[in-house]
Order: structure tokens, then C-alpha cells, then sequence
């Protein structure tokens, strides 16, 4: 495990592993670096060189109310790609992870980017009029009540396989998350829209969808449906939830790595 100092003075912990082509792993909110256990094995045993980060506020980076927002996630995530000379980087993101990747697309383009992996991403987590694929029974109204409860939602449908959960539980007991110190970026991530942006996407992008996710509403559906495009690729996997890279992460794994091997 290393660090890196950010622009704005905060360290950032990562893992940086093999020497092959780069595949960089980003976790949900209050995900930690751990929980990619499974994809850095079969990434590295592949040849693939794996980093996997800490966002500011999680796992053994600094717990800090600095800058708590998605753009300046974005921004680390460019930080880290240039501190560490990479080219031609493939990002696979959970949950915020994704929303994150698309404010980089946003911010730097996709010219330093080969391919983009999301799971289990809504690009508008906020439901109105005209939009029911977002969090459930999140609306304006009611934002604040419901981002309290969100740490509590049940996020997968299989249960996490025991090594990995021995693994986290440790992690996260060194390393606690700090729900209240987090929910200035918990409300700037449930406040961001990027559906124009996923339309816009430019690079070979793979959308992996949970076919028992329970946290989306009936909308999240019908636009996973109407992804395909000349870029952009939708799998769904059987019988798993929010969270398919731990919940059944052959069969994931599998799906990836046909997808990042062309």
C-alpha cells in the first residue's frame, strides 16, 4: 500500500500492483480499496498492472471535510492517473465509483482512457416529474430524510463470500467510515445528473446491472434497456444485487475480462 499527496493536501492511499496494461478499481460511497479482492487476483494473474484507491474520507486515506464533492474526487482520480504516468487507463467504478468516472469524462475527456466499466449506476440518483431510475422514493422534498437512511438500505441479494468478509471486517475496523464527516459527498452525489454524459460517452463503456438491485426505481430499467449504443454495452447478472463484484464474483470477473480483452 502506498500514498500520494493531493493538490489540495490531502493523502490518498492506493495499491498499485503487476506491470501490465492499467486497470484502476473505484468503490461506491464508503466502499474501501479491500473490497476489489477478488478482481486484483484475476486482473493480476492475467498480466494486467491493478491499482485500486481510497477516496478522501474512506478506508486508510485522510478522514477529512475537505472538499467533499464528486468533481474534486474526479479530480484526485486525474491526479493519481498522472502521478503515475499511466496511458491508456481502464476504469471500472461501483456505484459512485461510475459517477465519478463520468465527472472525469467531463473534466478531462476520455483521450487518456481505453475502456469504462460501471456497475450498478444510476446516472440521476434524484427522481422527479420526468425521471423514476433513480434511488427509491428519493425526491427533493424528502433528500435529507432519505440520505440518513441510505446506510442502512440492504445493498446485495447473496450474501458476501467469508474470506472477502474477514478481510473487510478487519479493514473497516482499522479504518471506520464516518457517516456524518461523509454526507456532504453522500447529498453532492445524490444531487448529480449525468445522464447527457453517458450519452455522450466517446470510449468502449460496459454497464453491469444487478438483476435483483432493489435500491433503483422502476425507471433504472427501462434505461439500462435503452443503453446499447455504438459505445456503450449492458450485461445483467442473474441473482445478484447492488453489489455483483462480491456477490457472485466469477461470474463478474468473467464478464469483465471479455469485455477489457476486446
Amino acid at each position: 500500500m502506498t500514498s500520494f499527496i493531493t493538490s489540495d493536501k490531502v493523502k490518498l492511499s492506493y495499491t498499485d500492483q503487476g506491470d501490465g496494461q492499467a486497470v484502476i478499481l473505484l468503490t461506491g460511497y464508503a466502499g474501501v480499496k479491500e473490497e476489489w479482492y477478488y478482481q486484483s487476483a484475476c486482473l493480476l494473474e492475467l498480466g494486467f498492472r491493478v491499482i485500486a484507491l481510497d477516496w478522501r474520507c474512506h478506508g486508510a486515506s485522510t478522514h477529512t471535510a475537505k472538499n467533499l464533492k464528486i468533481m474534486r474526487l474526479a479530480a484526485d482520480l486525474h491526479e493519481l492517473i498522472l502521478n503515475l504516468k499511466l496511458r491508456g487507463v481502464r476504469l471500472i467504478g461501483h456505484s459512485m465509483g461510475g459517477s465519478v468516472i463520468w465527472a472525469y469524462t467531463v473534466l478531462f475527456g476520455y483521450q487518456n482512457i481505453d475502456c469504462i466499466i460501471i456497475i450498478d449506476e444510476s446516472p440521476k440518483l434524484l427522481n422527479d416529474e420526468g425521471w423514476s431510475g433513480g434511488l427509491v422514493n428519493l425526491q427533493w422534498d424528502n433528500l435529507l430524510m432519505i440520505s440518513e437512511q441510505i446506510p442502512f438500505l440492504k445493498m446485495n441479494k447473496q450474501p458476501i463470500d467469508n474470506e472477502l468478509r474477514v478481510i473487510l471486517n478487519g479493514v473497516k475496523k482499522l479504518n471506520p467510515f464516518d457517516f456524518d464527516l461523509g454526507h456532504e459527498l453522500l447529498i453532492d452525489h445524490l444531487l448529480q445528473d449525468w445522464r447527457q454524459v453517458v450519452r455522450d460517452i466517446k470510449v468502449p463503456q460496459l454497464f453491469v446491472k444487478g438483476a435483483c438491485t432493489s435500491i433503483w426505481g422502476k425507471g433504472y430499467l427501462e434505461y439500462c434497456e435503452q443503453l446499447n449504443n455504438k459505445f456503450t454495452t449492458l450485461i445483467t447478472l442473474n441473482n445478484v444485487g447492488h453489489m455483483p463484484q462480491v456477490e457472485d464474483y466469477k461470474s463478474f470477473n468473467s464478464n469483465i475480462i471479455r469485455f477489457i480483452k476486446g
